[in-house]
C-alpha cells in the first residue's frame, strides 16, 4: 500500500512539475516533493534488508552525496561570484530546489548501491575439483 502511495505521489509531482513549467509558479515546490518521494520510495527498499547491510548502504550513499554536494557547491559558488552580477532567484525557491535535488539524488544513489549489493550477493563462486595426483 505504501509503495503504491509513493508511486502515486511521484506521478502527481511529475504532473505538477510539468504544469509548473508552463505556469512558472510551483517549480521549486514540485522538485522538492519529487525529491522527497524518490528518496522515500528507494529508502523503503533497503528497510527490508538486514540492519548491517542497510547501514553499509546508507554510509556509502552519504559519503558519495557529501562529495557531490561539496564539489557542486564549489562550482556553483564560482559561477555565481564570477559570472552573475545580481542573482534573480529568491532564497526560499533556491532552498526548495536544493533540498529536492539532494534528496532525489540520495534516492537514486540508494538505488545504484542497492543494485550493486544485490549483484554482489548473487555472485557465486564455483569450486572445481581437480584430480589429485
Amino acid at each position: 500500500m505504501r509503495k503504491k502511495l509513493l508511486i502515486g505521489f511521484m506521478i502527481f509531482f511529475v504532473g505538477l512539475f510539468l504544469f509548473a513549467l508552463w505556469d512558472g509558479e510551483f517549480v521549486a515546490l514540485s522538485l522538492t516533493g519529487l525529491g522527497f518521494t524518490i528518496y522515500g520510495y528507494r529508502h523503503e527498499e533497503i528497510e527490508k534488508l538486514e540492519e548491517k547491510v542497510s547501514k553499509r548502504i546508507m554510509r556509502q550513499v552519504d559519503a558519495t552525496l557529501m562529495n557531490i554536494t561539496i564539489y557542486g557547491l564549489l562550482v556553483i559558488g564560482v559561477v555565481i561570484n564570477f559570472f552573475l552580477d545580481k542573482p534573480q532567484l529568491s532564497l526560499i525557491d533556491t532552498i526548495y530546489v536544493a533540498l529536492g535535488v539532494l534528496f532525489g539524488l540520495r534516492g537514486l544513489l540508494i538505488r545504484s548501491v542497492y543494485q550493486e549489493e544485490i549483484q554482489d550477493q548473487s555472485k557465486v563462486t564455483i569450486i572445481r575439483k581437480t584430480p589429485s595426483s
